[in-house]
């Protein structure tokens, strides 16, 4: 991502959270989702009558030291039940009812009801070269949470509540202004995909293969998969640094590629001066190893790509404000 996109994001995303927040959505829970969820929650048992992975819960900064949780999930397209209507026969369209309930996580004991949203879900595919196996990615954004650990019950329904489906979640959302003298991040994403929508959104929204933050809608990779001449497009926060005398932060970040625990390459350590905690790093997988002589004169260059297998990005955070240290890791694999 260039450092063009960088500031660009930095100014939606600080613009965004510093003037809008979302509506608050009506709350409602279906009396027969409502029920279906209560019988299952104490011993976390998902009831699957529309198939639905749930994939991984990221999270992003939020105003005033809270954070901005993320949920996505999976649904294949075939358990949709997409249809054309009469006026339309170029759309498959379907209809269903998503429902959030968050519960406050206490000694692992479902608490207090924090929050209950009702999202509508309406899925569309274009009926020309519609695949029914296909699987799509979808992701449940646009509200801010304090500190704490939490308990998920995400369900979808049919519109009939004939077939309802729930899974039950757990997550943490960090208390960054309890670091001290530490560095964490967020979660580390590489993104394959970043466009600015018009206005943020003003209610939770079901986003197919993207999440909404602010005014951007950012496609992450979910297999963490890649071709050797591929590259990582790194997206992440740190989370802990503190701004020097400029009002800008002072980072030095260091990259380890490592396979089986031994490393095979070594980026940095790059200096990171800027007024925002976001990082945007783009890192290709493929890189020329280069022979020189007692002299230091080049001999000889060799582009070298990663065999196909299991590798982890290490990431090494150094400020030099505060010299607080932190380490984070990018899993990942090169497949053919």
């Amino acid at each position: 991502m260039s450092n063009k996109k960088i500031v660009m994001l930095s100014f939606i995303v600080a613009l965004a959270f510093g003037q809008q927040l979302l509506a608050a959505t009506p709350v409602y829970i279906a009396p027969q989702v409502a029920a279906v969820i209560d019988a299952g929650v104490q011993q976390r048992q998902d009831r699957s009558d529309i198939p639905m992975n749930y994939l991984r819960t990221l999270y992003l900064p939020g105003q005033q030291n809270q954070i901005y949780p993320i949920f996505l999930f999976q649904i294949k397209n075939a358990d949709l039940n997409l249809a054309a209507a009469v006026e339309t026969p170029e759309i498959l369209r379907a209809k269903f009812h998503v429902f959030m309930r968050l519960y406050q996580l206490e000694s692992g004991v479902a608490g207090a009801i924090v929050r209950e949203r009702y999202i509508p879900f309406n899925p569309e595919e274009v009926k020309a070269g519609f695949q029914p196996e296909a699987m799509n990615n979808y992701s449940l954004a646009g509200e801010i949470y304090p500190a704490g650990n939490y308990l998920l019950a995400l369900a979808i329904s049919t519109p009939d509540f004939a077939r309802v489906s729930v899974r039950y979640v757990e997550f943490v959302l960090p208390d960054v202004a309890q670091l001290q003298n530490k560095l964490d991040t967020t979660p580390v994403i590489s993104v394959t995909g970043l466009q600015q929508m018009p206005v943020p959104d003003t209610k939770i929204i079901v986003h197919k293969n993207s999440f909404a933050y602010a005014t951007l809608a950012i496609t992450p990779s979910i297999s963490n998969e890649f071709k050797a001449n591929e590259s990582l497009d790194l997206f992440y926060f740190i989370l802990g640094a503190k701004l020097d005398a400029n009002n800008a932060f002072d980072l030095q970040i260091t990259y380890r590629f490592l396979k089986d625990g031994k490393q095979l390459r070594k980026l940095g350590p790059d200096q990171f001066k800027r007024s925002t905690n976001i990082v945007s790093q783009p890192i290709a997988l493929s890189f020329a190893e280069i022979t020189k002589d007692a002299k230091g004169v080049e001999t000889e260059r060799k582009e070298i790509r990663l065999e196909p297998g299991n590798y982890t990005l290490e990431i090494e955070m150094l400020d030099n404000v505060s010299k607080a240290v932190g380490k984070q890791e990018y899993k990942f694999k090169i497949v053919l």
